[in-house]
C-alpha cells in the first residue's frame, strides 16, 4: 500500500479512499481503454474490492461545475466538470491531480461522498464550498455532519504566484491573512499563496466545523519525487489519481 497516501478515517468498513503516489499515473497509459482497466484492477487487487463502477469528469476545466451522480446519469459522460457527488454504494468518484487540490467531501450520517478538483482558480470560484451546498441542499446533508479531506496539493511553501492572481483572492477573501509576500528578486515582489487554507475557511463559513476538516499537509512539489507535481517535474508529469467509494 506504499503507493496511496489515505486517511485513515475514511479507508474502512464502510468507505474506501485513496490519493496516489508515483510511479501510479492517471495520465498517459492510462487515459486509453486498456490502460485504464489495467489500472482499475491494479487498484482493486490491492484494496481487495471490486467497484460497481468507477466516474470521473469527463473533462476537467478548472470551473466549478459538481455534477450529482445517480442511476440515470451513471453510465453517461458528465461533460465539462471539476467535481462529482453520489450517494451510490460501490461507485467511485475519481479526480485526476498534479499540485491541485482534491477535496474529499463525505457526510456519514446521510451517506454521500463527493470528489473536488480545485485549483487555484477552481478554489478562486468556491468549487469546494458550492459541492457541499449541493450536498445540504440536494442530500439534506447538516453542515455539522460533512467532514472534509484535502489531500496532497502544492503549499503555500512552493505556491508562487503574480500579483493578478493575488488580486483574483482578493475578490473572495481577506488575503493578507493566507498570502505571504517574499523578498524582491530582480525588481519583482514575490508572492505566496495558502489555497489549502482559503478551502479550509470557506468550508467553515457554511459551518462545517473546523475540527471536521482535515488537511494532508502535504506539499506536492518538495515531494515531486513521490507524487506528480506540474512545477515540480518542470511541467513534464502524470497525474495523481484520487478516489472516494462509499462500500
Amino acid at each position: 500500500m506504499n503507493h496511496y497516501f489515505t486517511f485513515d478515517r475514511i479507508n474502512n468498513e464502510k468507505i474506501l479512499s485513496f490519493y496516489s503516489r508515483k510511479p501510479i499515473d492517471f495520465g498517459g497509459a492510462a487515459l486509453e481503454a486498456e490502460g485504464r482497466k489495467k489500472l482499475i484492477e491494479s487498484i482493486e487487487a490491492d484494496f481487495g474490492y471490486k467497484f460497481r463502477a468507477v466516474k470521473q469528469c469527463t473533462k476537467q476545466v478548472h470551473g466549478d461545475r459538481v455534477i450529482i451522480v445517480d442511476e440515470q446519469n451513471l453510465d453517461e459522460e458528465t461533460g465539462p466538470a471539476d467535481g462529482l457527488l453520489t450517494d451510490l454504494r460501490g461507485v467511485a468518484l475519481e479526480i485526476h491531480t498534479a499540485d491541485c487540490q482534491s477535496v474529499f467531501l463525505y457526510d456519514p450520517v446521510r451517506g454521500v461522498i463527493g470528489n473536488v478538483h480545485s485549483g487555484w482558480k477552481g478554489t478562486v470560484q468556491r468549487i469546494a464550498p458550492k459541492a457541499a451546498q449541493r450536498m445540504i441542499d440536494h442530500y439534506g446533508s447538516s453542515p455539522r455532519d460533512i467532514e472534509i479531506y484535502i489531500n496532497p496539493s502544492i503549499l503555500e511553501c512552493c505556491f508562487e504566484i503574480e500579483e493578478d492572481v493575488v488580486e483574483q483572492f482578493a475578490g473572495i477573501v481577506d488575503v493578507s491573512k493566507y498570502c505571504r509576500k517574499d523578498r524582491i528578486e530582480s525588481g519583482r515582489q514575490k508572492y505566496f499563496m495558502d489555497t489549502t487554507a482559503v478551502n479550509r475557511d470557506l468550508l467553515a463559513a457554511l459551518g462545517i466545523p473546523k475540527e471536521n476538516i482535515f488537511l494532508s499537509g502535504v506539499c506536492t512539489m518538495c515531494g515531486h519525487k513521490e507524487y506528480h507535481s506540474y512545477r515540480g517535474d518542470h511541467h513534464v508529469t502524470g497525474r495523481n489519481g484520487s478516489m472516494i467509494c462509499l462500500k
